[in-house]
Parts: C-alpha cells; sequence; structure tokens
C-alpha cells in the first residue's frame, strides 16, 4: 500500500480513492492539511506578467508566497476577493490537489483565497478553524511528473467554472511544448484541445511575436514609419496580452496579409497599440478598409470611432453591391419572363398592364441616355 503523505492529519482518516484528471485515472489520498502546510504555487503563469513587473522591481531572485499572494490580490482578473467572500460564507465547496511534497497542483486561486480570508477574519471567528485546515486530495509518491502535468492541464486547459487561465499565458504554454519539439497533433493531446485550436495558437503567436519584436524597437525619425514603438520587453507583452482576441481575430481574417504587406502590418500594430479597435468586427475588416480608399482615410484619422466609422462605409458599399446584384439578378428574370412571352399571351394582357410596361420601358431608356449608355 502506498505510503500517507506526513502532513496529512489523521482525523479523519484519510482514505486512498481514484480520481479522474485530463482523462486519466490518477490514485490520489483523501482527507484534510493543514493550511499552513501547503506550499502555494508561485510559479503559476495566470500572473506571468504581474511577476515579470515585480522581478523589475526587486531584481531577478524567486518570489515568495506572499509576494504572490499580494500580486493576485491585487489583479482585478483573479477576483480573489470575490473568492475570498464566498468562502468565508460557504467553506471550500472544492477539494484542492497536492503532489505528494504538499505543493498546490490545483486549487491555487482557492488558496490564496484561503489565505486572505484567514488574514482578515478575527482571531476569535469560530469559523476560522474551517480555513485552518482543509479538504485535499494528495496525489501518491508513485506520482510521476506527468501526472503533475495532467491535474495542471485539467485545472486550466478544460472548461469549467474556475478562471482559466488566460489566453496569452495558455499560448505560451503550447509554444513552449512546442519548441521542445512535440508537434501540433502531441499538443492536442497534451492539452486536451482540437488539433486546429493548436495551429491557430501558434499563428497567433508568430503575430504576437513580430509585435512585440517592432513594438520594442527604438523609434526613428529618419524612417519614413517612425520606427518601432521603443517600449519595453514587458509593457509590449502586456499590450499583447491585453489584446489577444484581437491578434486572435487578424489570424484568422487577414493572417497572409500581415505576412506579405510589410506596410499593412507595421499601421495594424499601430492600430492595436493606439487601442483602435473595440470590437472583433472592426479588426475582421481591417485589411479591407486598410485597401479602400474612403475606408483607409477614415481608419488613419486619430478620432476613437474611426474604425467603427471605416467599417461603416465597408458596410454601406456592401449592401450597394447586394442591392445592385440583386436588381441585375431581377431584371434578368423579367427579361427572360418577356422573351419567353408569345404574341398571343401578350395580347391577352389587360390594358392597364400594357400601359404601365411602356412608360416603365421608356422610363428605363430615358435613365440610360442621362446615365450616358
Amino acid at each position: 500500500m502506498s505510503t500517507k503523505p506526513s502532513f496529512m492529519l489523521d482525523k479523519p482518516e484519510p482514505l486512498i480513492k481514484h480520481r479522474l484528471y485530463s482523462g486519466r485515472k490518477l490514485i490520489v489520498w483523501e482527507g484534510r492539511v493543514k493550511t499552513s502546510d501547503i506550499k502555494g504555487w508561485v510559479d503559476n503563469p495566470r500572473i506571468e506578467l504581474a511577476k515579470k513587473g515585480l522581478v523589475q522591481k526587486v531584481g531577478e531572485r524567486a518570489l515568495t508566497q506572499d509576494e504572490i499572494a499580494d500580486l493576485m490580490k491585487n489583479d482585478p482578473d483573479v477576483k480573489l476577493k470575490d473568492l475570498r467572500d464566498d468562502i468565508i460564507k460557504n467553506g471550500l465547496r472544492e477539494p484542492l490537489t497536492l503532489s505528494f511534497e504538499g505543493k498546490l497542483l490545483d486549487g491555487n486561486r482557492r488558496f490564496f483565497a484561503i489565505i486572505y480570508a484567514l488574514e482578515t477574519m478575527p482571531i476569535t471567528d469560530s469559523n476560522r478553524q474551517d480555513l485552518e485546515t482543509v479538504h485535499a486530495y494528495v496525489l501518491t509518491q508513485e506520482a510521476t511528473d506527468e501526472d503533475e502535468q495532467n491535474v495542471l492541464v485539467e485545472e486550466n486547459f478544460s472548461a469549467s467554472l474556475k478562471i482559466e487561465w488566460p489566453y496569452y499565458v495558455k499560448a505560451l504554454k503550447v509554444m513552449e511544448a512546442y519548441e521542445s519539439g512535440l508537434t501540433p497533433a502531441d499538443i492536442a493531446k497534451k492539452f486536451r484541445w482540437k488539433k486546429s485550436d493548436v495551429q491557430d495558437t501558434l499563428k497567433i503567436h508568430e503575430i504576437i511575436t513580430d509585435f512585440i519584436t517592432y513594438a520594442t524597437s527604438p523609434r526613428d525619425l529618419s524612417d519614413d514609419g517612425g520606427g518601432g514603438l521603443e517600449l519595453s520587453e514587458l509593457d509590449a507583452e502586456i499590450v499583447a496580452a491585453k489584446n489577444y482576441q484581437f491578434f486572435n481575430e487578424a489570424q484568422k481574417s487577414f493572417f497572409n496579409p500581415l505576412k506579405t504587406d510589410i506596410e499593412f502590418k507595421i499601421q495594424f500594430f499601430k492600430w492595436i497599440y493606439e487601442g483602435k479597435f473595440s470590437s472583433f468586427p472592426e479588426v475582421r475588416v481591417a485589411y479591407n478598409a486598410w485597401k479602400n480608399p474612403e475606408a483607409k482615410a477614415v481608419l488613419m484619422q486619430p478620432d476613437p470611432t474611426a474604425a467603427k466609422s471605416a467599417k461603416a462605409i465597408l458596410d454601406y458599399n456592401a449592401r450597394i453591391v447586394r442591392s445592385t446584384d440583386e436588381a441585375v439578378g431581377r431584371i434578368d428574370s423579367f427579361v427572360k419572363f418577356l422573351n419567353e412571352m408569345s404574341a398571343a399571351e401578350m395580347s391577352k394582357l389587360p390594358d392597364a398592364s400594357k400601359e404601365a410596361l411602356e412608360k416603365a420601358l421608356q422610363m428605363v431608356i430615358k435613365m440610360s441616355r442621362a446615365a450616358g449608355r
């Protein structure tokens, strides 16, 4: 029988059971552990950019668990206060999952929310004891690194009620796997994604890499384009992470033009940095707007609604084309109808219909001459 983890409490007595993580059945211990014995996941990529910013301030060293807790408290996307309040009110609804050494694998937000709750609860609060020890699953001593990875994948790549990793962070994980030599098919299996999603992520990352290269380049007034944006790498990454879904829309709508039309690519990167777009449809038509002189002139304006106005121009032009095509189709059908009518059938038409037809034909002739036909 597997050895019980030393940090698990004896009461209630820990039990061995099977659990499914990322499609793989693992043997785990189920019981209670002291919150203070848990090693929080300080390498959590969810707050990777915030961690980079802190390292720039404190220097190259490992961040402490308390520092990670502070970052999570102050990150609005993590919503740690909301989770803390829910745990204080309702307790820990779902157990944490730990490695045999006590390292947190599943439930990072829940763990730090518990720490947050204990910091804010009075020592005399009778509910503290419900958070000073927590329900947990602990992997056995025989668990492999791959087993631990499966737990992480289940939490952060599978859709659930938990807050998943930001798309940018997931993309970095996909790129790490790709650069390690895994194929898109291997990565899809590893993260339980569709192969097409992995391929799209690689294309998005290719665009983002070009953006960061451009954004971190120095400004150059002697260059017609003005050079780069002269951002730090961290600031460029923050912009990329914030606009990840716009880059996703770009790879779906005009990936090839971004590789072949350098002038457009640079301008698109500037638009991203300037916050030109406020919706996916505005990004979707960016290249078509670039090729349309009227829409391009509007899109190049500093007006914050420029992208919306450029899209409106393209939409209007599309409606005109569609209405013209519809008119041509109706005329062709009517001409075919007339050509197929015999003289006998024509003679049977009411006089009012013949007069209306004659007037319509005269109007068409008159308008056509006025148009220079």
